[in-house]
């Protein structure tokens, strides 16, 4: 497995269907999985997630029984990930599915590819969520070591 792709997914029952379309539309390899964390979800999200699943070979589910949050459910899915690369992203589609197909592509392309990662940078954004994302890049380099690409999206 190439990438593994985890998204954290509380109550967004209406949202499923719509994000796993998206990834059908954009996933044009056999390398690539999507973990769909239901996060302790109280509406019918694992009922929906139950449902679907199998009309997408790419994605499987893993169940957290009670939510412990956005994060907690990131890391729940890390955890089950089988790829090579590994990125997460939102259930309710505030960035684009294709956007971890776009950061492998990437990846893929350098030299060392093992010794970067890949962080999105959309525009139109207020001066303080670009300060805080600048913040959050330089504290990811130095956190990780690694050299930080990225690319630009509208918002």
């Amino acid at each position: 497995m190439k990438l593994s792709i985890v998204i954290p997914c509380y109550n967004e029952a209406k949202n499923i269907p719509l994000i796993l379309e998206k990834f059908k539309s954009v996933i044009n390899r056999d390398d690539i999985e999507v973990i769909m964390v239901n996060n302790g979800s109280t509406d019918n999200s694992h009922e929906i997630l139950d449902e679907l699943i199998f009309q997408y070979p790419f994605a499987r589910v893993i169940n957290v029984a009670v939510n412990q949050g956005y994060g907690f459910g990131i890391v729940s899915g890390l955890k089950e990930a089988k790829g090579e690369f590994i990125g997460y992203t939102h259930a309710d589609m505030q960035t684009d599915p294709s956007d971890p197909i776009k950061a492998l592509s990437i990846i893929e392309k350098q030299s060392n590819p093992h010794n970067c990662y890949v962080k999105g940078d959309r525009k139109g954004r207020s001066l303080f969520d670009q300060f805080f994302t600048i913040g959050m890049s330089a504290f990811e380099t130095f956190l990780f070591g690694l050299k930080a690409l990225g690319y630009q999206r509208s918002a």
